[in-house]
Order: structure tokens, then sequence, then C-alpha cells
């Protein structure tokens, strides 16, 4: 329970000083407290903690590749003093005790609060602290940060864990196929899948497709085992047969649900199935002529919509609006799917 003190560089931004220096987690978490907003507690600034953010904090932290390079940002409370050493840019910071409560966190509270989840890890964290501020400047510094900060793309942050080598095997494998697609001149999808935020006309994200293809690439899946490069080809000969069927969809007409996530992600959900019927009538020769006569039962049939009705599967964007959420494309799915199964009993 003694005093403590550290060295500290002096940041000059506009007319207020800020300090930086380094605090290992355990001995930071002893000196930092939160007192969250709430309907008790309206003036507050900090925001609730998310108990499950901070779990996922904690099993990153276990990761021995962890890094947490952005600092957290407290307040000092006044009974903490801040001393001139006699040099420009450096102070001396002394806390009253260390273990006591002397700065409020005004950002990085989920990051201190993942060591309580992290088995024991610890290390030490960048630290910028405020002196003695205002309800008003911590106020602002809260504000700020957390309404400037904009957050990386989901199409950039797939594509950087997959270049730095941080995605599951299976997950690596899945993305390797996606950029086959994406990249491939011979492909019907080549262009259209996003890999970067300013690439233009393209018709699904990266993680879209990734998801589009995992249920059949890995573990569990029907092309699960074979080589990297069968699995792209037979992707390839499906995406040929499915444009085939439906030329007039297929394109960059919006009008088409086959140039948006929607219409991508429901010719993806039948893919075990038009692969089935190859297997079964066409000696497991996936070959594009193969798929498109294995689905023609899909070109003359409709949709059932609850409640009554039915809308032919031409697959015009328009008439499908009513069943653009997760429950329609589901319902569409599992009837095109039922139609294939049913053509195989037939024949």
């Amino acid at each position: 329970m003694a005093p403590f003190r550290l060295e500290a560089l002096v940041l000059n931004q506009n007319a207020q000083k800020l300090y930086l220096f380094p605090m290992n987690s355990t001995q930071l978490k002893q000196l930092c407290y939160v007192t969250p907003r709430s309907k008790d507690s309206p003036e507050e600034i900090q925001r609730l903690l998310d108990e499950k953010r901070a779990k996922e904090i904690g099993e990153y932290i276990k990761n021995d590749t962890s890094l947490l390079p952005n600092a957290v940002v407290i307040s000092l409370n006044p009974e903490v003093s801040v001393t001139p050493t006699g040099s420009e840019n450096e102070v001396t910071i002394e806390f009253p005790s260390d273990n006591g409560k002397f700065a409020y966190v005004l950002d990085g509270q989920h990051r201190l609060a993942g060591f309580d989840h992290s088995d024991g890890v610890k290390f030490d964290l960048p630290v910028v602290a405020l002196y003695d501020a205002t309800e008003d400047q911590r106020g602002k510094v809260f504000a700020d940060i957390n309404s400037k900060q904009v957050r990386v793309s989901d199409v950039h942050l797939l594509e950087l864990y997959y270049q730095i080598k941080e995605l599951p095997s299976e997950e690596s494998a899945t993305m390797d196929i996606v950029h086959k697609l994406a990249k491939d001149n011979d492909s019907p999808l080549c262009g259209k899948i996003k890999l970067t935020d300013d690439q233009k006309n393209a018709w699904v994200k990266n993680k879209r497709m990734k998801q589009c293809i995992a249920p059949h690439a890995e573990g569990g899946g029907v092309l699960h085992g074979k080589t990297p490069a069968a699995q792209v080809q037979i992707f390839k000969e499906y995406l040929k047969g499915v444009k085939s069927l439906w030329p007039t969809a297929w394109g960059n007409n919006k009008d088409y649900m086959l140039t948006k996530p929607m219409g991508i992600e429901i010719i993806f959900s039948i893919f075990s199935a038009a692969k089935h019927r190859c297997d079964l009538n066409s000696g497991k020769q996936y070959t594009s002529e193969n798929f498109k006569s294995q689905m023609q039962p899909l070109s003359n049939c409709s949709i059932e919509i609850p409640g009554g009705g039915e809308i032919p599967l031409t697959l015009q964007a328009g008439p499908f609006g009513a069943l653009s959420n997760a429950t329609g494309r589901v319902l569409i799915s599992k009837q095109l799917r039922n139609v294939l199964i049913e053509a195989d009993h037939e024949e």
C-alpha cells in the first residue's frame, strides 16, 4: 500500500498536456476504475461493460502472438501528483498507493477486463493519461474517441487475416477457393467477388462467398477430401451451368437476383443437391453441361409463398423482395432442393 512513482513522457496537444508511460496490465487494473453511465448514474460517461466482449479479448490475450498496441486512455485523479523532472519532455507521476483507485478509464475498459479471462497472462500496456481533467474534458475525450473511429470493413479484415495466414487451416483453404473464383479468367465470378474496399461492380463480398462455399468444401461437405484444384474446378463448372441455365439473369443486370448476394447464397445452397444428381445420372462427371442438365427441373418451377400464391423462378429481384430476409432465403432454398430431390425419384 506504499506510494509509488513512475516517469512519463509529456505530449503537448492544443495546449493540453498528456502523459505517456508503460504499465503492467495487473498494476493498471489495480489503479483504474470505471463508473458506467446508467439510469442510476446518468451523469457518468463510460459505457456498460460487455462481458462477452471482455471474454473474447481474454481469449485473444492468451494467444502467444497477441498484441495490444493501442494506448489505454485514463484520467488521473487530483490525489495523484505530477512533478517536472527538469527535463522539458518528462515528468514524475506519483500515486498515493499501489492498490487504490486513482484513474478513470476513458478508453480501454474492455482490454483491461480481458485480463480477467486471460488465465493469468499479463503484459505491459501503453497508457496515455490526462491529469485532473474536468468532467467536460473527460466527456469530450470519450465522445471524440468513440465517434471518430471508423471500424475496418469485414472485407478488409478477412483479406488481411488471409494474407498473414492467421485463419484456421480449413478456412484458409476455403479462402483459396474464393480467390480462385474471384481472379481466374475462366471463372464466371471473375471480378464479381469483392476483395478490396475500392472494388466496383462486385456482386458479393468475400466473407459472404466464404460462407457459401464452406459448407461444401470444409469438414462434412460434399467436396471435402477432394484436392483444392478439383474443388475449384467443380465450383467453376457448377457456376457455368447456372449461368447457362439462366443466361438472362446472369450478368450486370441489377434486376435479377443472381447479381446480388441473395442470389449467390441461394444458388450455392442447392449445390449439394445438384452434385448429387450428377453423381446419380452423369457418372460423377462434373461438367457445366451436366450441371445444367441436372438442374433443368428448376427452369420451370415456382416458389410457393406463405399465405398462398406462387412466384415463377425467373430470378427477377422484384418479385422476390418479400422473401429477401433470412427466413425467405431459407424458404426458397428448401423448395429448390425439394424440386431436385423429387426429380431424382421420378427418373
